[in-house]
């Protein structure tokens, strides 16, 4: 198959979407033909290499012309090249951009065959921690993108399995598009490594270790572990709270919450930091947190990349649940802003020392049956067959 993908960020870029993409990608490059399509720039990086050959990859990059925020974005020339390739199959990265469905619309008008499979990400269409503007705006949209998802997606990526149970079905009425592919990490996650240096950097010899990976931004809920460290501190002084990510504007009032609770000699924020040291960080800790706001993820990663590295998990509920964590099996899920809850969990894991083996041992068999490795060739391959053959 030739297959297209287009995604708003590509590689060298990073982040979860980003990460997921360039992996799943690189795998099935080794079978097929794949063309990605992608933005030139972010922030104020802009990438000098418009083609640029990549893992097996052809990777297409091309000058935004508008962007504000996220979802609203514009580049004629990338709709007009998507018309003009030769593909099987488009694999659309995230739902709610104007110019992803405008490409939609005339590529099914001129190229009614392509198959076209959007994998959402996130729940954007179900979530409600929106300013009322942006509630507005998004309402509208809804509209548009129910009516546009039914008529041209052939396929639907639910990547937890419970989606299509929970917000699916109210845009994406016939369930039969939707199938399952779950997110996942790379096997090099798996690979060991020396993290006796990393614990020496940040002094974490005989420390128990809380690591949070994920951008600084609000919804990511790094304040909620931040909150709960002054009653944990006073029966266990030992434990700390790494918070590993670019700042995207939170760092300062995260490090100002934490100087107001007294807890920043116990809090390192390491920013962002490569894919080795990720392991060594989750090698030198106990507990992995992921504490998102519901409404705003779809997975949670980060949790896997944890739990590969034999962490323990914790994790708020999200929309359709959080596939990897199984309570009180591989670790605890709470409830976003159940503080006395999310303080409990951590607290039997520091003190139960045959709770937290066990959920390590177990979060690493759970973490295996997460490969992407596999999980292309299980899932996503059948999936654009089934889109080329609709």
């Amino acid at each position: 198959m030739k297959i297209g993908v287009l995604v708003t960020y590509f590689h060298p870029f990073r982040d979860g979407t980003e990460n997921q993409c360039l992996s799943w990608s690189s795998e099935i490059a080794h079978k097929h033909e794949i063309h990605i399509f992608t933005s030139d720039r972010r922030d104020n990086e802009i990438l000098k290499d418009k083609y640029e050959e990549y893992n097996h990859l052809h990777i297409h990059r091309y000058k935004t012309l508008f962007r504000y925020k996220y979802y609203l974005c514009w580049n004629w020339k990338l709709i007009i090249d998507l018309l003009k390739a030769d593909l099987d199959v488009l694999h659309i990265h995230s739902l709610g951009f104007i110019q992803q469905d405008l490409a939609v619309l005339l590529l099914k008008i001129l190229k009614p065959k392509l198959g076209i499979v959007n994998f959402p990400h996130g729940p954007f269409l179900a979530n409600e921690n929106y300013s009322k503007p942006v509630k507005l705006i998004r309402e509208v949209y809804r509209v548009i993108e129910k009516y546009v998802v039914n008529r041209f997606y052939d396929r639907i990526i639910d990547c937890n399995g419970n989606q299509k149970i929970t917000w699916m079905p109210n845009y994406f009425p016939n369930l039969d598009r939707i199938k399952y592919c779950p997110d996942g990490i790379p096997k090099d996650r798996f690979a060991k490594v020396d993290s006796r240096d990393f614990a020496e950097k940040y002094n974490l010899k005989n420390k128990f270790v809380i690591v949070h990976l994920g951008r600084l931004v609000k919804y990511k809920g790094q304040e909620q572990t931040l909150k709960v460290l002054p009653d944990i501190l006073k029966k266990h002084k030992n434990v700390i709270y790494m918070i590993i990510g670019q700042d995207r504007g939170y760092k300062s009032e995260l490090e100002n919450l934490a100087k107001q609770l007294g807890v920043d000699d116990n809090v390192i924020f390491t920013g962002e930091i490569s894919e080795e040291d990720k392991l060594k960080a989750f090698d030198s800790a106990k507990v992995v947190v992921f504490t998102s706001a519901p409404g705003t993820e779809a997975f949670g990663i980060v949790t896997l990349e944890g739990m590969a590295r034999k962490c323990a998990a914790i994790s708020s509920e999200i929309i359709g649940g959080n596939t990897a964590v199984l309570h009180n099996e591989t670790g605890f899920v709470y409830r976003y802003d159940n503080l006395d809850a999310l303080k409990s969990y951590i607290s039997q894991l520091i003190e139960d020392k045959k709770l937290l083996k066990r959920f390590q041992e177990a979060s690493y068999e759970r973490a295996r049956q997460f490969v992407n490795e596999d999980i292309v060739w299980k899932y996503l391959e059948p999936i654009y067959l089934e889109a080329c053959a609709k």
